[in-house]
C-alpha cells in the first residue's frame, strides 16, 4: 500500500497527469481555448495526490468553459471569484446531481483559495457572503450600444448586434439562447409580443415595452434563420461575438450577463421588488426561494406576466 501511495504522490506522476488530461464529452475547438489556462491554474495550485489533481483538472474544465461562454475573461484574480463560483452553482451546474455539485463547488473553492492573492476569499472557515450579479448598464451606456449597432461594418454584423441588444435587455435571452430565435419564435400573446427562449419546455418572456419595435425591426430583416447569426461555434460563442463587435472605447466592455442584469433590473423595478424587501425588512432574496412551492404557478399572460414586460 506505501509503494501505491509513493507512485500516485509522486510530482512527477502528477505533473505528467496534468499534461495529458483530455476532458471527455467535449468540443475539441472549445477545450482548446481553455485548456492552456486549465492546465496552469491546476499546477499553481500544487495537488499532492494523483486523484486530487484528476477531480480538479474535471471540475475546472467545466467551470472554464461556462466562464467564457458567460463572456467571463479567464484571469485567475477575476474569475476564480465567491461571485463567479458562486453564479457557477447556481446557473451553470444544472446537468449535475446535487451531490456533485457539493463536491465540485468544494474542489473550486479549494481551489480558487491556492492561486489567487487578491480575489475576495474569505479566510478558510469564515463564512463568506454571496455577492450579487453583474452589474447593469446604464441608460446611457445601452443607448450608446444601440448607435453602434447601426454602425458596424456589413448588414451581418448590424444585425447580430441589433438583434443581441434585443434580445438581452429586452427579454432577458441567456448566452446559449441567443442564438437558436427565430421569426417563428417571437409570438403574440393577448396583444403582448414575447420570445419563446431555452429548450422544451419553453418560456415566454413578453418584450419589454420599450424595445418592442427595435425587436419587431430585428425580425424584419432576419428572413428564415435565426435572430442572431454567427458562424463560429463552440461554447465561447456568444462571448466572441460580442467581441468583434465595434464600439468607442469609453463604453464598457459588452456582456452577455451585463445585458441580462440590465433586464432583470428593469423588471424588478416594475413589479416592485424593492418595496417588497423595504416592507419585510429583509436584504436578501436568498430566503424568498423557500416560498416558491407554496405560491401560485406562473402563467403566461397573467397581469403579473405582463409587468415583466414594463406594463401596466
Amino acid at each position: 500500500m506505501s509503494a501505491y501511495r509513493r507512485r500516485v504522490d509522486d510530482p512527477a506522476s502528477i505533473a505528467a497527469r496534468i499534461k495529458c488530461f483530455e476532458p471527455r464529452s467535449v468540443d475539441a475547438a472549445a477545450w482548446s481555448v481553455v485548456e492552456p489556462w486549465v492546465r496552469e491554474t491546476v499546477t499553481l495550485s500544487g495537488p499532492t495526490l494523483h486523484s486530487q489533481a484528476a477531480n480538479t483538472l474535471k471540475a475546472l474544465s467545466r467551470f472554464a468553459l461556462w466562464a467564457v461562454d458567460e463572456g467571463m475573461v479567464l484571469d485567475r484574480e477575476s474569475a476564480l471569484t465567491p461571485q463567479a463560483i458562486d453564479r457557477y452553482r447556481l446557473v451553470g451546474m444544472r446537468a449535475l446531481a446535487p451531490t456533485s455539485r457539493s463536491a465540485e463547488v468544494s474542489r473550486l473553492r479549494h481551489l480558487a483559495r491556492a492561486v489567487t492573492k487578491k480575489a475576495p476569499w474569505p479566510a478558510a472557515g469564515a463564512q463568506g457572503s454571496r455577492q450579487g450579479l453583474s452589474p447593469p448598464y446604464t441608460d446611457e451606456e445601452i443607448a450608446g450600444y444601440w448607435q453602434a449597432a447601426g454602425m458596424q461594418n456589413g448588414p451581418f454584423r448590424v444585425q447580430a448586434m441589433k438583434a443581441t441588444l434585443a434580445l438581452t435587455v429586452g427579454a432577458g435571452a441567456r448566452s446559449g439562447e441567443l442564438f437558436a430565435v427565430t421569426a417563428d419564435d417571437v409570438v403574440d400573446v393577448d396583444g403582448i409580443v414575447a420570445v419563446r427562449l431555452g429548450s422544451v419546455p419553453a418560456r415566454v418572456v413578453p418584450v419589454r415595452a420599450s424595445w418592442v419595435g427595435r425587436l419587431q425591426a430585428v425580425v424584419g430583416a432576419a428572413g428564415v434563420g435565426p435572430l442572431v447569426g454567427s458562424r463560429r461555434v463552440g461554447r465561447d460563442q456568444a462571448s466572441a461575438l460580442l467581441a468583434s463587435f465595434e464600439y468607442p472605447g469609453e463604453l464598457s466592455r459588452l456582456m452577455v450577463p451585463r445585458l441580462r442584469s440590465t433586464w432583470l433590473a428593469g423588471v424588478l423595478t416594475d413589479c416592485g421588488v424593492a418595496e417588497v424587501f423595504s416592507a419585510a425588512g429583509i436584504t436578501t432574496g436568498k430566503a424568498l426561494s423557500d416560498l416558491l412551492p407554496h405560491l401560485p404557478a406562473p402563467q403566461t399572460g397573467s397581469p403579473g406576466w405582463r409587468r415583466l414586460g414594463g406594463y401596466p
